[in-house]
């Protein structure tokens, strides 16, 4: 079978380490030829892919062909579909959800558009895009069922069918000797670790002041947080005020993730909305407890493995403290975590999301049950 994958960009992110994941998968079984449409031809991600020997075109030249006006990239996508000739199209990303569904038009290939986020949009063209470009979808994908409700009431005027299906995980890429936090860092105690972008959603700012009242109650531990954003700087500022300069690091990107999740005492995400967050699933797998907020979908199969925490520095201090005191609860959370993370290989993944592609090429609804 033939897919074309339709992506924005490939910057760092949990979208384009799952679609590399997936393509090499794919590469393995020979069960689907991939190609990647890269719209805007960007990205930092781009390197790895060629070096990976992923099949990769792109499409544009710069962020600007990815802006909704711009006819000229869907029209361009659209012969380079024309030439792939695939037997579905998989968009991802909101432009290329966008674009994607524009230059499928009439071409009677069948597109599944993935939808990884919980975020309402609040522009109004989006909007608007989002709720009539489903005439051109021929059914939805979602990560969670967090994010399926979001397509119901944001998205699906059409009332098309909708899967759920869980993000997966590489093993392979998780094996990694821990990173030693005392000789790159100078962490001496036990360190809690966030791993994602510098943005408003992820709340880092909270997590730093959570750490500092927890020294303040004299419990010595450290902060790490892998990633890179807009953010950077004020949660630098913050850091500084607070006076944790020395035992709160922020990293930037690392292509060493799993070192530190090897490393690290407990994971951290106490966001105000999320999709399915893969680091969550990665640092399962790694035997890490988790707080997490209310407000990540993850904890629709590891709630088991998490406590959560409300919003605001005085709960996830309260819950990262629990953890942290508390080797027996701390043993058997991770114990669950990497129990539960098992069932989500990108191996098996890429065999399930397989059979929807056959159910989306033969318009055979409904989708087939989730396995196990």
């Amino acid at each position: 079978m033939k897919v074309a994958y339709l992506v924005g960009g490939l910057p760092f992110g949990g979208i384009e380490r799952w679609l590399y994941d997936l393509c090499l998968e794919y590469g393995r079984t020979g069960l689907v030829r991939g190609r990647v449409f890269n719209l805007s031809g960007t990205g930092a991600l781009l390197p790895e892919y060629r070096k990976a020997g992923i099949d990769l075109e792109c499409v544009g030249s710069s962020l600007r062909a990815v802006a909704t006006h711009r006819l000229d990239t869907a029209l361009k996508l659209r012969g380079r579909l024309r030439a792939f000739r695939p037997d579905v199209i998989h968009t991802m990303h909101f432009m290329a959800n966008h674009h994607g569904r524009i230059a499928a038009l009439g071409l009677g290939i069948p597109v599944l558009v993935h939808l990884r986020n919980t975020k309402h949009e609040k522009k109004l063209v989006r909007r608007l895009s989002d709720k009539f470009l489903s005439y051109a979808a021929t059914a939805y994908l979602a990560v969670s069922e967090a994010v399926a409700r979001v397509v119901e009431t944001d998205h699906n005027l059409a009332k098309r069918p909708v899967r759920v299906l869980y993000n997966a995980l590489n093993p392979e890429r998780l094996e990694a000797e821990p990173v030693d936090f005392a000789a790159a860092y100078g962490l001496k105690g036990p360190v809690v670790l966030a791993v994602g972008r510098y943005v408003p959603q992820k709340n880092l700012d909270l997590l730093i002041r959570a750490v500092g009242l927890l020294r303040g109650q004299g419990l010595d531990l450290g902060l790490v947080l892998v990633g890179e954003g807009p953010e950077r700087s004020r949660l630098e500022a913050l850091r500084d005020s607070l006076g944790l300069g020395r035992q709160v690091v922020l990293t930037g990107f690392r292509p060493d993730v799993p070192a530190f999740y090897r490393a690290s005492r407990v994971f951290a995400m106490p966001s105000d909305f999320e999709g399915f967050p893969i680091a969550h699933l990665e640092a399962m797998y790694c035997g890490l407890p988790a707080v997490v907020s209310g407000e990540v979908p993850s904890l629709e199969i590891a709630a088991e493995a998490c406590l959560v925490c409300r919003r605001e520095p005085e709960d996830i201090a309260e819950k990262l403290g629990r953890i942290l005191r508390d080797e027996v609860l701390r043993a058997r959370l991770g114990e669950r975590a990497a129990r539960l993370a098992r069932e989500h290989t990108m191996e098996r993944y890429a065999r399930t999301l397989y059979s929807v592609y056959e159910t989306v090429r033969a318009g055979d609804f409904p989708f087939p049950p989730a396995p196990g």
